[in-house]
């Protein structure tokens, strides 16, 4: 079997295992799936996904490929194997699988969501019982989500699933749960071990928790000539302490309603889509659609996020923006979240990946096991919208610094929890001190940390790596390098770990000399 093959083989697995992650990448085709929360289903997967990586390192065919798919199945297995999600019920979209069921359900997984909701309760209970209890902030906003979705109609069977599973949350799971003391990953048995596979998957580099934390607190000093710099520009104050608090602190720099946020939001997308043909050519007539976060999530949910095209056309692709309390969200940070949520960010790599038909479907359709690339992709779009000129204002490009800031702080953060022993308050206390987020905005960004190890290294780390291979691509080619031919490589990679990544970026440099 050659390496396409096995890809084909280990594709339809990995989305059968996770249907509801290959439905919110836009697999249509696995949409009346649901995955199988017992153990054993996890244990076969493992097993399954390591021999394919066993497997793919003799299979012929292309070497990138090749490299891709090794990654990804070895990636996998640990994931399977590790099951850290069981360890931490929440209401966090992707990693929470009942949070993933109500963003990517609909009515084909209606005839077996009560056995879903079922077996979760079951699987936390099991978790719990080996040493691998929940965090009870988590499972108090778990069980809010479910509260909110049984304000709705629905099959008596499924009311009444969530409704057991609910209570499974608030009474006999909350009675062993982990406190805001120990919140970390490592608290629970299998956990250290755990949260090293989940740095190595994220960051897909040979980065050590401590080399992580170090760069964090290395990137944070690093933007304070950008805060003073700013900070003059649009306050008159050079000192980024004082700039920071401003930020945070000055209710002028809110949003007045809802509106405000969707239609600056807007504004700033069709001042990217302008630009499309400087950024890349393989993301045209593609447009980006803006929805406001649906209220029952918006407890837990991000600032934004990004929902793919669906690949029979059923869904555009979609960013979702959080309006609740828009007297909480900060106006000025609005276009850096558009540019990575949306265009030239998330929107342009997963229509460039998918419009690429040559290659694998493990590499086009982009997914979170592959966070460095994915993520690091969308924050050097926010820096590449500040190279384009599309911010608005200098407010607005402080905006970016401090999307820069959170990025570089969730390094730190998310080691400090999982692998030094933070608390759920020392969280808090230093995205506090390191950021200019609200008070609601701590809270959330705290607890989704605690909700998915490892996932916050991802950005800082893969916009880093893209960075170095773009001053490299330029310092090789000099007047012949041309900044929409590097998207392009990047773009049209498809989901590729970052050291495969570099040796694409190589072998274009080498032949465009």
């Amino acid at each position: 079997m050659n390496v396409r093959e096995l890809g084909v083989e280990f594709f339809e697995r990995l989305n059968r295992h996770d249907p509801l992650g290959a439905s919110l990448v836009g697999l249509t085709a696995y949409d009346a799936l649901l995955p199988d929360p017992h153990p054993s289903a996890d244990r076969d997967a493992a097993r399954h996904f390591r021999a394919t990586a066993r497997s793919a390192a003799s299979a012929s065919g292309d070497d990138i490929d090749r490299a891709v798919l090794r990654w990804m199945a070895d990636t996998a297995a640990d994931e399977a194997e590790h099951c850290l999600w069981e360890a931490n019920a929440s209401a966090m979209v992707i990693v929470s699988p009942q949070s993933s069921y109500f963003t990517a359900g609909g009515e084909q997984r209606l005839p077996g969501a009560a056995a879903f909701f079922d077996g979760l309760a079951d699987r936390y209970r099991d978790a719990s019982a080996r040493g691998r209890p929940s965090t009870r902030a988590g499972l108090a906003q778990a069980a809010a989500q479910l509260e909110g979705y049984l304000l709705r109609p629905g099959p008596a069977d499924v009311r009444a699933a969530m409704r057991s599973l609910a209570d499974c949350y608030t009474g006999e799971l909350s009675e062993v749960a982990r406190d805001d003391e120990h919140v970390g990953i490592s608290e629970v048995r299998g956990g250290e071990a755990g949260y090293r596979a989940a740095v190595a998957a994220h960051t897909t580099l040979p980065m050590t928790p401590r080399e992580v934390h170090d760069l964090g607190l290395e990137l944070l000093a690093d933007l304070e000539t950008q805060w003073s710099s700013l900070g003059r520009e649009a306050f008159g104050s050079s000192e980024p302490a004082a700039v920071r608090a401003r930020l945070r602190d000055d209710p002028a720099l809110r949003c007045a309603s809802a509106d405000e946020i969707l239609q600056t939001v807007a504004g700033a997308l069709k001042r990217a889509e302008a630009l499309t043909p400087e950024i890349t050519a393989l993301a045209a007539d593609a447009p980006c659609h803006v929805e406001a976060v649906p209220p029952e999530d918006a407890d837990s949910a991000p600032a934004g996020y990004y929902r793919p095209p669906a690949v029979d056309g059923s869904q555009p692709g979609t960013v979702f923006i959080l309006t609740a309390e828009p007297e909480q969200r900060s106006r000025f940070a609005l276009e850096a979240l558009t540019y990575h949520e949306a265009v030239p960010g998330h929107h342009f790599q997963a229509v460039a990946a998918q419009g690429r038909e040559s290659l694998p479907d493990f590499r086009r359709y982009v997914d979170t096991r592959l966070g460095a690339y994915v993520e690091g992709w969308a924050l050097y779009a926010e820096q590449l919208a500040d190279d384009l000129g599309l911010y608005s204002s200098p407010l607005a490009r402080l905006g970016r610094v401090s999307m820069a800031a959170l990025r570089a702080a969730r390094l730190v953060t998310d080691t400090g929890l999982h692998a030094f022993g933070w608390s759920r308050q020392q969280a808090g206390d230093f995205l506090r001190d390191s950021t200019v987020l609200s008070e609601r905005d701590v809270r959330q960004e705290a607890d989704r940390y605690i909700a998915w190890p490892g996932q916050a290294l991802a950005y800082s780390v893969g916009a880093r790596e893209i960075l170095r291979l773009r001053e490299t691509a330029r310092t090789a080619l000099g007047s012949r390098y041309r900044p929409a031919a590097f998207h392009d490589q990047v773009l049209g990679a498809g989901a590729v770990p970052m050291p495969v990544l570099s040796t694409i970026i190589d072998r274009w440099v080498t032949s465009a000399r």
